[in-house]
């Protein structure tokens, strides 16, 4: 199983969100902190607002944060928000054209371990895999 790269930056993502506690943070701050394009840090950060995961005020002030705290945000929930979809082999996607479907024994296993590792993942929430702004390179750097 692999995430695909925009779920991977969207972990780091919340991550961070929840290292800054109700303080507001910038686009700004997760480009320098993760050293990622803008534009790309744009796209995921978008996305997780249109899933509920974060608020983005807007204005001079602005900046984003968590939309709830982060113990009642699922590591799952944000996985399952930016992953397009958990085809693992040709049968389990749109458009399969694999002739062997129908006599197949691989799907179920495969699905059970999907399952399963959706399933770990809902037992953590973003609290429970959180980092302090000390842990962070950026804030690092502010500190020291």
């Amino acid at each position: 199983m692999r995430l695909n790269d925009s779920t991977d930056l969207g972990l780091r993502i919340v991550i961070f969100a929840a290292s800054c506690g109700d303080r507001l943070f910038t686009i700004d701050e997760i480009t320098a902190t993760y050293r990622m394009p803008r534009s790309t840090v744009m796209k995921v950060v978008n996305a997780l607002t249109q899933g509920g995961f974060l608020i983005a005020q807007r204005g001079r002030s602005g900046g984003l944060r968590l939309a709830r705290p982060a113990a009642e945000i699922s590591v799952a929930a944000v996985v399952r928000h930016l992953e397009p979809g958990f085809g693992l082999v040709e049968c389990m996607r749109t458009g399969n054209q694999c002739v062997i479907t129908s006599q197949c024994r691989l799907i179920a296993p495969l699905r059970q371990a999907l399952e399963a590792f959706l399933a770990v993942l809902g037992e953590y929430s973003i609290a429970d895999i959180a980092l302090t702004p000390e842990d962070f390179p950026v804030f690092a750097r502010k500190v020291g």
